[in-house]
């Protein structure tokens, strides 16, 4: 049985988050912040000399990303524990592109009530605007536009992941 898209834009409401079973498909447009494995790092010793957040996170996702060659490259990212929580209580809506494989991470999604997200059928995306260009590297409050991009739930807000036994019923 094929599966319905839903249509969600920016900002995505933490209900509709929580409604996402593992599998759903998404056309999602609008903002995505862009992170890689040092961005993370960054927000937390800005939040810790500062004595306050770089930006206010709520209601946001996130993008795990590296700029290649004019596009943004979408490879599967490890996250540790840690870094994801402070993202989650940092008001991170939904991740993108993360390698979920760790049932602590998925636990952590679970305890949350958030999702996990991946691109379908590409690992490469192009800013909107023809004004937008892809950055050399990916810096703290970076963001760019996404129009009709076909994302599926990796991990649901449950912490099931698409494609385990739990997602299939058994």
């Amino acid at each position: 049985m094929a599966r319905q898209t839903l249509k969600m834009f920016y900002p995505i409401s933490i209900k509709n988050i929580r409604r996402l079973k593992a599998g759903d498909l998404i056309e999602y447009s609008g903002q995505v912040l862009l992170a890689d494995e040092k961005t993370i790092d960054k927000y937390r010793m800005y939040e810790r000399l500062e004595g306050t957040p770089f930006l206010n996170l709520s209601r946001e996702l996130i993008l795990f990303c590296l700029p290649v060659e004019g596009t943004l490259y979408s490879e599967s990212m490890k996250i540790e524990p840690d870094e994801l929580e402070y993202l989650f209580m940092s008001g991170i809506t939904a991740t993108i592109g993360l390698n979920v494989e760790e049932e602590e991470i998925t636990a952590i999604y679970r305890r949350f009530s958030r999702v996990n997200l991946s691109l379908c059928d590409r690992t490469a995306l192009y800013p909107l605007g023809v004004s937008e260009s892809v950055p050399e590297e990916v810096e703290c409050g970076m963001s760019i536009s996404l129009k009709d991009v076909l994302l599926y739930v990796d991990v649901s807000s449950q912490g099931t992941k698409f494609g385990s036994d739990a997602d299939a019923g058994l």
